[in-house]
């Protein structure tokens, strides 16, 4: 099983459930899981997580949708719907305050304001995103602590909203709507995250490759008594010049046992 793909799912899983008012049902999870070949013990490990996160669990997706009592998205203060270890993050904390600060409408003026946008864009564009500002900051949390920044994430989840909005034509029932907005904030969020693993690794890749070069100009200085040049270099270590120099700039030159 591919593990990065697994924890993918389960952000996916649990961020849909926060839209669904805590509810999910055993075909909206094994209908995400459908590409792996997940077991069946493997299964009953993830409904007890979803267990433990006080996720309610039905067996079809008709029944689910029948319980319309439990079916309410982004519905909350958003204070409730953080773990109190986030709010320590002074950014986060003003962030709650301000949409604590804003009305939120009931979930039958919120199914109102939904189906206006679904026959104009630009009222999409206009009523759409206050709906899912509390869900940008649950799906935060949820993709916190892989090396981005909460604020980052939650400006990144807000322009996922506005993307979502201006493509809502893509959508006919509120609940598409809800799902693919869910879906919009979580890809541009999982974009960020990518992005920055990313550039971590090509950063590690361009310091082992200076720290690999400067270790070579240093023993070859040892046993020449001087400063090595460009040429020296790739002479002895049989590769071209132009990949010595590129790494000597990427060092911002700063390799000191290569003569300048």
């Amino acid at each position: 099983m591919d593990e990065q793909q697994f924890r993918k799912i389960i952000i996916q899983l649990r961020a849909l459930a926060k839209s669904q008012g805590e509810t999910i049902s055993k075909e909206q999870v094994h209908s995400r899981f459908l590409p792996l070949n997940v077991t069946e013990g493997q299964f009953l490990l993830i409904y007890k997580y979803l267990n433990d996160e006080k996720v309610k669990l039905y067996e079809t997706e008709a029944e689910r949708l029948k319980d319309t009592s439990a079916y309410v998205s982004g519905t909350g203060s958003a204070e409730n719907r953080v773990r109190s270890d986030d709010t320590d993050n002074e950014y986060l904390k003003m962030y709650i305050d301000e949409l604590n600060s804003m009305d939120i409408p009931d979930e039958e003026e919120r199914i109102k304001l939904i189906e206006s946008a679904l026959k104009d864009k630009e009222t999409a564009v206009r009523v759409l995103p206050p709906l899912y500002l509390n869900n940008v900051v649950d799906v935060a949390r949820l993709y916190s602590g892989q090396g981005v920044a909460v604020e980052d994430l939650i400006g990144e989840g807000n322009i996922g909203i506005l993307t979502a909005a201006n493509m809502l034509d893509m959508c006919e029932t509120v609940a598409e709507v809800d799902e693919f907005m869910m879906k919009m904030i979580m890809d541009s969020m999982e974009s960020l995250v990518i992005e920055s693993l990313n550039d971590d690794e090509f950063g590690l890749k361009v310091a082992e490759r200076v720290n690999d070069l400067n270790d070579r100009a240093r023993e070859m200085a040892e046993e020449l008594e001087r400063l090595v040049t460009v040429e020296d270099l790739v002479k002895e270590l049989e590769t071209d010049e132009e990949y010595i120099r590129e790494t000597i700039r990427l060092s911002g030159n700063a390799i000191e046992y290569i003569k300048k």
